[in-house]
């Protein structure tokens, strides 16, 4: 079955990491859970690490996106 489209644009940003953590980025790439490349593990852990925060309210959840639909008034 096919994903949606997801409605956020996505920003390109450039890491440098130390090698023990890109290590840790090849480990998780073995585990097959995380993607299929140290770019995507990164992308995954993030989100995790993330989702995780909001969880423990350490993260304010980002403000909602505005609706596609127009509400007609009248």
């Amino acid at each position: 079955m096919a994903r949606d489209v997801n409605p956020l644009k996505s920003e390109l940003i450039t890491l440098s990491l130390n090698t023990q953590t890109v290590w840790y980025l090849d480990r998780l790439v073995e585990t097959g859970l995380y993607g299929n490349n140290r770019t995507e593990a990164a992308r995954v852990a993030l989100y995790d690490h993330c989702k995780m925060l909001i969880a423990g309210n350490q993260l304010a959840v980002a403000p909602t996106m505005p609706s596609k639909e127009v509400t007609a008034v009248g």
